[in-house]
C-alpha cells in the first residue's frame, strides 16, 4: 500500500517504476498481480492529494474597484455571465 508521508511526486514516480516493471514482462503472473496491487494502491492516494489539493486552490483576482479578492477555482470555472452554469442557450 501506499505509504502516507509520501510526497506527491515520489508517488508518481514510484507509479512509473511499476509501470515499467509490469511493461518489461519480466515479472510472474504473481509479481505482476502484487504490482498492479500496489500501482492502484498509488492512484488512490494520488487521486485523493489532487482532490485536496483542488479543494485548496484559490485564484486571485482583481475585483472591479482594482483590489485582490480571493474565488474558489469552482467559481471561476463557472461564466460570470451564466449564473446557471450553462454555457449555452440551447435547450439540450
Amino acid at each position: 500500500m501506499a505509504a502516507k508521508g509520501k510526497k506527491f511526486e515520489e508517488e508518481v514516480r514510484d507509479l512509473e517504476a511499476i509501470v515499467g516493471q509490469i511493461d518489461s514482462g519480466e515479472l510472474t503472473l504473481e509479481e505482476s498481480i502484487t504490482a498492479f496491487e500496489r500501482g492502484v494502491a498509488l492512484i488512490k492516494s494520488l487521486n485523493q492529494k489532487l482532490d485536496e489539493v483542488e479543494r485548496k486552490v484559490e485564484l486571485l483576482t482583481r475585483n472591479t474597484e482594482g483590489r485582490l479578492q480571493t474565488s474558489s477555482l469552482e467559481e471561476e470555472l463557472v461564466p460570470k455571465n451564466d449564473p446557471d452554469g450553462d454555457e449555452d442557450d440551447e435547450p439540450f
